[in-house]
């Protein structure tokens, strides 16, 4: 089977939201502020690091009970007080990256299987390049993919369909060969805009439910299921993309 598989990162190949959690909280306490709840801080995790921190900052505290903007709108904060903000969560979370990253049941045996067949895989995560290839080293789950786009390996990100053509580029294949896998609404919207399937995962950050009123292709719910779901999509006559990128 030919074919090209376009993985997320964080919620769809390895779980790394306690990690994320434990930076978040490490970059309010340099602010001198208490840290947030664990799930408070994971309901902001999908919509990219930046809308993250300025969620989680402790200079929007007095607002967070009026009701912030969920859904990646821009928030009221300074911007050089964000990108300060950034920085440090990302100083913290270089320290505790691989505290208790973990791949979801059955994910490396999935993409071992896939590329095994003769798939071509890349990661597209918002992730900053460098913590995505650590953590794949770091994890053993490297070897299968042949391209790793990153947050920052790019001018854009997603929603931005140029990573997905950007790894589709790097592993030889058109758009209209390749699905998606993720498992919020930016792998959704940038997999939408760039004329491919996208196959959204239930064990990420969003319910079933958050994720149907996206409109992905399909939800599945394990690994097996995910495997039949990419062998069968990839079967069917080749596609044409939304547009050229």
């Amino acid at each position: 089977m030919t074919g090209g598989a376009l993985f997320d990162f964080d919620g769809t190949l390895v779980d790394t939201f306690d990690d994320i959690v434990e930076a978040v909280q490490r970059m309010r306490a340099a602010f001198g502020a208490a840290p947030l709840s664990a799930p408070e801080v994971r309901g902001h995790i999908g919509w990219g690091t930046p809308n993250l921190i300025g969620q989680c900052h402790p200079e929007l505290d007095a607002l967070r009970g009026q009701g912030l903007p969920a859904d990646g709108s821009p928030l009221p904060i300074d911007e050089g007080l964000l990108q300060r903000s950034l920085a440090l969560f990302r100083q913290a979370y270089d320290r505790v990256l691989l505290r208790s990253a973990r791949p979801y049941p059955g994910m490396a045996r999935l993409c071992a299987r896939l590329a095994g067949d003769g798939l071509a895989l890349a990661v597209v995560s918002n992730k900053p390049e460098i913590f995505t290839r650590r953590i794949l080293a770091a994890l053993g789950l490297a070897d299968p993919f042949r391209a790793v786009v990153g947050g920052d390996t790019l001018a854009v990100r997603k929603p931005d369909p140029a990573p997905l053509a950007h790894a589709a580029r790097t592993i030889g294949l058109p758009l209209a060969r390749c699905v998606m896998v993720g498992d919020g609404p930016l792998d959704i919207q940038a997999a939408r805009a760039a004329g491919v399937p996208c196959c959204a995962v239930s064990w990420g950050i969003q319910t079933p439910e958050e994720l149907a009123r996206q409109q992905p292709a399909a939800i599945v719910c394990s690994d097996l299921e995910l495997e039949r779901w990419i062998r069968r999509t990839l079967r069917a006559p080749a596609r044409s993309a939304a547009r050229p990128l």
